[in-house]
This record gives structure tokens, C-alpha cells and sequence, in this order.
């Protein structure tokens, strides 16, 4: 028995001798310059994980600049380089055709992971319940790089559904040439500001034969700008007030139309819908002095004319005049505080028939990549905007040869625009915009024709939204 214990416990012993010897044993290495440099680039361009296995994201989007599609691909390539497992395939669409695009295919459960949106359109995709949750998929810290006043047009209810591109302020421009040839003190205007009466004044000298003091391209879907925009020279900076109440029907909203019924009456400006790729047309012929809607980014296309015209090339613009571009703020009316009508751009990430949550912590990843840092500042410098987050500012190397005063003007009309109010829910943005569509558009559009009144296109007005939104919801009163 003493033999057998004995020999049990040799054998147990050489087995466990065995296993030590047997251990793999793991080299731990110092990193290499190498290695630390492409995890710190990794870092910074991705700060989130993506996942192995393959996967393809698909994104949807208009020519947000003359060179962003093209560029678009370039990203898709730099970002597929960075994680080779993850695919991009983009859909070019045109700004006629994109939204009715994505309209179709969002309902049909076909929509894109990534689109281009408007924030006014945000309320459209929440209530088809195709709209993301973007905070659920993306690292906060990166979320944070974004100023939080353009997340707020890409927000609902307290849910925040996209990342913005840029925060686009929308005013009117000018020939400077001619105006300042009237003798009017431009310089002046975009520094200080000016109020209606002094806007009319201007108009009235520069309407003779053949040309409009004023042009706003107000024809089809453009129809509503002209509301939005010299709304905020009215007290209209928003829908609705912080309180919640709708503001289209308050006095102010009876002094912005009566100030359009004075300008087409006195025969400054059309009493025709313009289509929206005439009025800046109107003004380098010479057709029209101060146009609208105009953005910063119009000086580069005065620069581009005048250039074509010097070199009689034959891509300049039919007929048109070389002069110098001036970017305006909108007057002011009846006393009213000056402000600029501004809204977001964005990408949404959207869920479709195919849509799990590893594929959307993918999505997000792209869109962060593409909203952010050296990409979305080469967007801006060709927008003439400041980027909207911190990365791209960081980023940001102004093009030399930017005229001084629009600048100067386009920073001080962003500081001017003021954010969408929080609560307002996903059922009130669609009224507002049904009732934009349906009921306010279509007697605007008669009182430019000379069809209707400024009082009778109010009255109505405010029929429709108290019906839409009751009485007690409205403002009946003056704003500010």
C-alpha cells in the first residue's frame, strides 16, 4: 500500500512539473514611437470604438457646398482607411429633389442611415418614429464638442437627433457699388444696423427704370422666407415665445405685412413671385439693388463674376455688371429689438427596416467624423460661416482676401439669432409648419400680387392658427 501511495505521488509531481514547464510566457515591449503615434491619431479622429465586423453605412446628401460631395468621398475613403471593416456608400441627390427623396424613402422604411436636413424639418422624421436618439450612441464627450445652442434646432422635447453642420444666417445683400454711389453710408448699415424707414428710404433711391430698389425671391418653396427673415426685423424670432404661445399672430405680425404691402404698392419691389435663382441674378445685371434671401458666402460669388468678367471668358453672368458685394443686416420695424433669422443644417442618423444598435454606434461614429475637426472647416471656409463646434474652429484657416465689413457683419448677426425655445413639442412644430403651407404662404402670396390686404391677410391668419392651436395659445398682443 506504502508503494502505491509513494508511486501516485511521483506521478503527481512530474505532471505538475510538466504543466510549469509547458506555461507560455507573453513578452511585454515598450511601445514604438510608431505605434504611439497611430493610436494618438486614432484617439483623435475616432474617439469611439468601432466595431470588427463589417458593415456598411449609407448616407444621403445635397451639395451643401460646391465641393462637398467630392469632398464627401474623400472622408468616406479617409474614414474607411481608419476602420477598414466600415464601408460608406453615399446617395448625391440635388437640393430639388432631396427632400421629396428622403420623404419617400423614410416612409417606406428605406431611409438612409445619415441625411441632410433643415432643423425646420426635424418634427417631419420624429413623428414618422424614424428619427435617432443620437446621445444613445455616441461618447458624451464627443457630443460636447458641439455648441449647445445649434444642438437646440436638432432638438426636441428634449431629445437631440442630429449633429449640426453649420448655424446658416439668412438676411439680404447687395450691389455696394450702387449703393454707395447714391451716397449711402454702407459701412454704417452694417455696423449699426438701420430701422424700416430708413430701409424704405434706400429702396426708394435706388428704384428707376429697369431696376427694383428691393428683390426677395419669394416663388414656390421659397415662399415662406421673406416671413421668417424680415419677421426678425419684426419681433417674429421665433414661433413661439418661451411661454410656448404661437407668435404669427400678434401685432407684429400685422406690421411685417403691411410693411410688404407698402413696398410692392409703391412699385420698390416686384408684385410677382421671383424665383429664387433669379434675385441675386437680378442684382449683378443690375436689376434689382438689395436682394434677398442673401447669405456671407454670396461674396465669393460677386468675387467669381467680377473675376469671369475681367477675363471675358464667357462664364460670367449674362449681361451682368462688375461691383462689390455688401451683406446687410435686416431693419428693424416698429421698434423692435435687431435680430437675425438663422436656422441649422444638420445630419440625422435615421433607423430603417435594417437598423441594430451596433450599426448605429457605426453611424454615429461616420457622422461625428464628418461634422467635426479639418472636415467641416473646410466646409465653412467655403460658406463663409464659423464652424459650430470647438474641433472646427480649432481647425479653421480663413481665406485670405475676405472682405472686413461682411465679416464683421456675419459675426455680429450670428450673435444675434436666437435659438428655438425648449418645450416645444413634435405636434406643434408640424401645426405651425401645416399652417405656414396650407394658410399663411397662400395669402401672402396674394397680398404681393395686390390681391388682398395686409388686415385681411392677418384676419385670416389668425382664424386659421386659432383654430389650429387655440385662442389662448396665441399672442393677440405686440411681441417685445
Amino acid at each position: 500500500m506504502k508503494k502505491i501511495v509513494t508511486m501516485l505521488l511521483v506521478v503527481v509531481m512530474v505532471l505538475g512539473l510538466a504543466a510549469c514547464g509547458s506555461k507560455t510566457t507573453t513578452e511585454t515591449k515598450a511601445p514604438t514611437e510608431a505605434n504611439v503615434s497611430a493610436t494618438t491619431a486614432a484617439a483623435t479622429e475616432a474617439p469611439t470604438e468601432a466595431k470588427a465586423e463589417p458593415d456598411t453605412i449609407v448616407i444621403m446628401a445635397p451639395p451643401v457646398t460646391g465641393n462637398y460631395l467630392t469632398n464627401l468621398k474623400t472622408w468616406a475613403d479617409d474614414f474607411h482607411a481608419l476602420y477598414p471593416n466600415l464601408t460608406v456608400e453615399i446617395i448625391e441627390t440635388s437640393w430639388g429633389d432631396h427632400n421629396d427623396k428622403l420623404s419617400t424613402m423614410a416612409q417606406a422604411g428605406e431611409a438612409p442611415d445619415i441625411a441632410e436636413i433643415s432643423s425646420n424639418a426635424l418634427g417631419t422624421y420624429v413623428e414618422m418614429g424614424v428619427a435617432i436618439d443620437i446621445a444613445q450612441y455616441m461618447a458624451a464627450d464627443r457630443l460636447a464638442d458641439y455648441d449647445e445652442n445649434a444642438l437646440k434646432y436638432l432638438t426636441l422635447e428634449g431629445t437631440t437627433y442630429g449633429l449640426p453642420l453649420y448655424l446658416t444666417i439668412q438676411s439680404i445683400g447687395a450691389n455696394k457699388t450702387m449703393m454707395e454711389g447714391l451716397g449711402i453710408d454702407v459701412a454704417k448699415i452694417q455696423k449699426e444696423g438701420w430701422t424700416y424707414e430708413e430701409f424704405l428710404d434706400v429702396i426708394k433711391q435706388g428704384t428707376k427704370d429697369g431696376c427694383y430698389g428691393f428683390v426677395f425671391a419669394n416663388s414656390g418653396v421659397t415662399a415662406s422666407d421673406m416671413l421668417y427673415i424680415f419677421g426678425a426685423g419684426a419681433g417674429l424670432s421665433n414661433t413661439f415665445t418661451p411661454e410656448l404661445k404661437y407668435t404669427f399672430t400678434s401685432e407684429n405680425m400685422l406690421t411685417l405685412l403691411s410693411a410688404i404691402e407698402e413696398m410692392t404698392k409703391s412699385g420698390y419691389m416686384p408684385n410677382f413671385g421671383v424665383e429664387a435663382g433669379q434675385r441675386m441674378v437680378m442684382c449683378q445685371t443690375g436689376n434689382a439693388m438689395i436682394f434677398g434671401k442673401a447669405m456671407p458666402l454670396f461674396e465669393n460669388n460677386f468675387k467669381k463674376n467680377n473675376a469671369a468678367l475681367e477675363a471675358n471668358d464667357g462664364t460670367a453672368v449674362e449681361n451682368s455688371q462688375k461691383m462689390d458685394y455688401a451683406f446687410l443686416p435686416v431693419p428693424t420695424m416698429d421698434g423692435c429689438e435687431e435680430s437675425c433669422y438663422g436656422t441649422v443644417d444638420g445630419l440625422i442618423a435615421m433607423r430603417n427596416k435594417n437598423t441594430t444598435d451596433e450599426h448605429l454606434k457605426n453611424v454615429l461614429l461616420f457622422m461625428d467624423y464628418i461634422c467635426s475637426g479639418e472636415r467641416i472647416a473646410t466646409c465653412m471656409n467655403e460658406l463663409y460661416l464659423d464652424p459650430v463646434c470647438q474641433s472646427g474652429r480649432d481647425a479653421l484657416v480663413l481665406e485670405e482676401g475676405r472682405d472686413a465689413d461682411n465679416l464683421a457683419t456675419a459675426a455680429r448677426c450670428i450673435a444675434m439669432v436666437q435659438a428655438p425655445p425648449e418645450g416645444v413639442t413634435t405636434e406643434m412644430t408640424a401645426t405651425a409648419k401645416k399652417l405656414m403651407d396650407e394658410q399663411i404662404v397662400p395669402k401672402f402670396q396674394l397680398l404681393l400680387a395686390g390681391e388682398t390686404t395686409a388686415k385681411d391677410a392677418y384676419d385670416h391668419i389668425c382664424e386659421a392658427a386659432f383654430a389650429a392651436f387655440g385662442e389662448e395659445n396665441c399672442i393677440t398682443g405686440k411681441l417685445g
